[in-house]
């Protein structure tokens, strides 16, 4: 029995090693004495021990030798595991970081000062359009191209990356983004870039201030994200009316019933406000998206939105529907913009300022949801144009509505519907011969469809959606290829296509 031996030997080893440091160590309080009742203690100690090995002795001569070499080699495997682990567990935690998932991927220190959050969004979409495009000759403005087209697309691949530095109160956010390549107005999107880059510090009282990039506070459709969209997409009326994103700062103040945000920077997105569709001059851009200082040369720009939560809580109002067992909900939100656009070549047909307005209502009745909105906006030109009654016009009043609702038929299932219907003002502007009686500025669509969770409504991160969407009036203005509307036609004749639909299907990851 070596190993028997062996673990005797270093049993009585210990505790002769313990005898020579407890000697050496004792402290000098009360001399000799105190050394000599220590030597006693660990002499007992010592015979005690003494005494469970020969215990151990009499059990391996009874029942053979217990620590056989097979034994051997699972206890040294067991101690390196152990060890292994151990070493593994320190060096994560040499200043006590922690690491895992809650509600997605996290890193923080013991404190929680420190803390990155990773997020992430994927969204794969099959879409088909169909239009009617009338023969003859086309007015100015009107589309051309095949009646029907389809394919699949990644719409949105998003990373999130949010957290705090230093303290709590000071958070950051950076979300790189890969769409689809596009083209919104003069400007193409692309695919690669940054959307939200910001930095905010939060104070006592509900108080926090925003600098960077982000979206500004008007529509409460496209503040809430495109994740949480009851729907495959934003409605049309909002992709015209949205400032989208924003360079500027932000003050925020939040209580139990009351939120309010207001913004100061450079310009938000203008969107479908060409009215020299005749000259084929656009003036369409994205704002300050990612640009430089001196790129939109604004001379102002600013925007804020307050709302009232008569009932609920802050974070069911994320998204825009209302899930089985979630508490009844009511929001009432209005807001308000304003920028001047001082562009760079300023031309007759080019809108220099605008200001808007948007009220909205969201209901939850836990199991069934309810949205509607209403937007108005003002677009200053930079000098008088010709109109179809002979008169000159400066300006144009354009204003849009949205109604939709959802309700779950199953635990996992819901149904949806949507109207909307929008008005630019802007055919009063197509005077020449082809298009005197062009109605591309006008919106009249409704969308039907279906939200399925593969995995149970409690486990949202995996949502497939279905859709079909109807135009009662031609598309023009209003078009959007990131939501699968294209341009109709109108002729000479004043003959318009008035039949488009669009089918579109999205599988969409959240982590």
């Amino acid at each position: 029995m070596p190993q028997f031996g062996l673990l005797v030997a270093g049993a009585v080893a210990i505790s002769l090693a313990s005898v020579g440091t407890a000697a050496d160590s004792a402290p000098d309080r009360s001399g000799n004495d105190e050394v000599l009742r220590q030597i006693d203690e660990l002499r007992q100690q010592n015979a005690q021990l003494a005494k469970k090995v020969q215990q151990l002795e009499q059990v391996a001569t009874d029942e053979g030798a217990w620590l056989t070499e097979a034994r051997a080699t699972q206890i040294r495997s067991l101690v390196t595991d152990v060890l292994s682990d151990a070493a593994a567990r320190s060096s994560l935690q040499a200043d006590g970081a922690t690491a895992g998932w809650n509600k997605g991927f996290f890193l923080a220190s013991p404190d929680g000062s420190f803390r990155l959050n990773i997020k992430g969004q994927i969204q794969f979409r099959w879409a088909y359009n169909s239009r009617d495009l009338p023969s003859g000759a086309l007015a100015t403005g009107s589309a051309t191209g095949p009646e029907q087209n389809w394919g699949f697309e990644n719409r949105r691949t998003k990373l999130t990356f949010a957290g705090s530095v230093v303290d709590p109160s000071i958070t950051f956010e950076i979300k790189p983004v890969w769409n689809r390549a596009s083209t919104s107005g003069s400007t193409t999107q692309v695919n690669g870039s940054v959307e939200e880059i910001f930095i905010q510090k939060a104070f006592d009282g509900g108080f926090a201030v925003r600098a960077g990039q982000f979206k500004a506070p008007f529509l409460r459709e496209e503040l809430v994200s495109s994740s949480a969209q009851l729907t495959v997409e934003r409605s049309l009326v909002n992709d015209v009316f949205t400032m989208k994103f924003v360079q500027g700062v932000q003050l925020e103040w939040e209580q139990e019933m009351f939120r309010v945000d207001g913004f100061y920077g450079d310009t938000g997105r203008q969107n479908a406000v060409n009215v020299a569709k005749d000259a084929a001059t656009a003036s369409n851009y994205l704002g300050s998206y990612n640009t430089d200082f001196q790129t939109n040369r604004s001379a102002y720009a600013i925007a804020a939105r307050a709302e009232y939560k008569a009932a609920g809580t802050w974070k069911q109002f994320k998204d825009l529907t209302s899930y089985r067992g979630e508490e009844f909900g009511l929001l009432f939100g209005l807001a308000g913009m304003s920028q001047n656009l001082r562009p760079n070549n300023v031309v007759a047909t080019t809108a220099t300022n605008m200001w808007g307005v948007s009220g909205d209502v969201s209901v939850d009745f836990g199991g069934a949801n309810l949205f509607m909105y209403g937007v108005y906006r003002s677009v200053g030109l930079g000098a008088p144009v010709g109109v179809r009654d002979g008169s000159m016009e400066n300006e144009l009043g354009q204003y849009g509505f949205v109604v939709q609702g959802g309700f779950f038929v199953l635990e996992d299932l819901e149904l949806f519907a949507r109207y909307e219907y929008g008005n630019l003002d802007t055919d009063q502007f197509r005077t020449v011969a082809n298009s005197r009686r062009a109605s591309l500025g006008r919106l009249s669509a409704a969308t039907v469809g279906f939200n399925l969770f593969p995995l149970g409504a409690a486990n949202k991160e995996l949502k497939w959606t279905s859709e079909f969407g109807f135009a009662f009036t031609p598309v023009g203005d209003f078009a959007s290829s990131g939501a699968g509307w294209k341009s109709d036609a109108t002729t000479s004749s004043g003959n318009s296509s008035d039949s488009q639909f669009v089918v579109r299907s999205q599988l969409q990851l959240t982590f």
